[in-house]
């Protein structure tokens, strides 16, 4: 399901992962697969999955023209999704640098990366791991077999305090910055910074 790798777990045991980590971060970039501009119903629907599946997930971004340096990881689980390319090497580099600072790296991988030491690969190029990795979150949950991080009393403070300061913005104006000529990769930051001075 995941590329092959000595450092990748089983389906099992990845959801455990998942379901167990402290304060799960779902970062996304602006690539048009996998990512928060993303039109295909059906991988908007997994990703739905996912955020219904793990309780106290939270979604943040990856902007284009932000520097790396500026980034902040989750301390349990950061999952990467949707972010172009060169964006996802470069972020990958920096991640073997600041190791010690960030949890554990579970990537989204829509391109054929070689997986690095230390770091989750899940390919998404075909939609089958996937679809096996959140059946098998589903069943572990519906079974109750065990506790999921957000489910606990902290993971539950969490998840409320997520809720006063909230990242995901419904409302994005992103067909405005369509008329303003300007670079797709830029409207990403653009749009989140007409949604954060509105009024």
């Amino acid at each position: 399901m995941a590329q092959t790798s000595e450092i990748t777990p089983d389906i099992h045991t990845l959801a455990h992962l998942l379901l167990t980590s402290e304060k799960p971060f779902l970062m996304v970039g602006s690539s048009t697969r996998w990512g928060w501009n993303d039109t295909d119903m059906a991988r908007q629907t997994l990703i739905s999955r996912l955020e219904e599946s793990l309780p106290g997930l939270h979604q943040t971004h990856v902007p284009d023209g932000t520097s790396l340096e500026t980034l902040t990881f989750s301390p349990g689980l950061s999952i990467l999704t949707g972010i172009p390319r060169p964006r996802m090497e470069a972020l990958l580099d920096h991640l073997d640098k600041v190791r010690d600072s960030c949890g554990q790296i579970v990537v989204y991988d829509d391109f054929g990366l070689t997986p690095r030491k230390g770091h989750i690969h899940i390919d998404v190029r075909t939609t089958d791991s996937l679809h096996a990795l959140l059946e098998t979150i589903e069943h572990i949950c519906e079974k109750r077999t065990l506790v999921p991080w957000g489910s606990t009393p902290e993971g539950r403070a969490y998840a409320e305090s997520l809720k006063k300061f909230p990242e995901k913005r419904p409302d994005w104006k992103w067909d405005e910055t369509r008329s303003i000529n300007i670079p797709e990769e830029f409207r990403h930051d653009l749009a989140a910074g007409l949604d954060e001075h509105a009024e």
